[in-house]
């Protein structure tokens, strides 16, 4: 049995094309390459990472930011190009499209109804009561602490009453 040796070129293509494959079934790049599954995979290992050549993340891995800039991108171009830019990006138009729903919803002022609104005011005046009697206690306590070290000093310096 003769070992076969590939181009780099080759090699790099067939990994594109593995990444790339959508839902292919690996086999059929397999087939189509007329190379083993196990070179398949140690070419992916060695250049899988390089030149750009990484798997696009999947809908639910992406940033906010990432969703945002999708949902911009994919709004300004024109009918003909979007389905390029999906299958570029790894997207569907529904995910694009609930993404879309998400930001909007985010961007809707929060109403309240009158039964929130005087719970958050009752909350509100709560917290400022705790927080009031917060600083008190922390003044006692440093007011405490100094008398502590205060007595421990003099008791140092004069001795404790107990030799007289």
């Amino acid at each position: 049995m003769e070992l076969q040796r590939y181009s780099q070129e080759f090699m790099k293509s067939a990994v594109v094309k593995m990444i790339n494959r959508g839902n292919r079934p690996l086999a059929s790049i397999q087939e189509e390459l007329g190379v083993s599954l196990g070179s398949l995979y140690r070419w992916k290992a060695v250049y899988g990472t390089m030149g750009g050549m990484k798997k696009p993340r999947s809908p639910q891995d992406r940033s906010s930011n990432d969703k945002l800039k999708a949902v911009i991108e994919f709004g300004s171009l024109p009918p003909e190009k979007q389905g390029e830019y999906l299958r570029k990006e790894g997207l569907h138009a529904d995910n694009l499209e609930v993404w879309r729903k998400q930001m909007e919803a985010g961007l809707e002022p929060v109403k309240m109804t009158k039964s929130e609104r005087k719970a958050r005011t009752e909350d509100r005046r709560k917290i400022q009561e705790l927080e009031k009697e917060l600083r008190r206690k922390d003044k006692a306590l440093a007011e405490t602490t100094a008398l502590l070290v205060l007595k421990k000093k003099a008791n140092l310096i004069w001795g404790t009453g107990e030799d007289e």
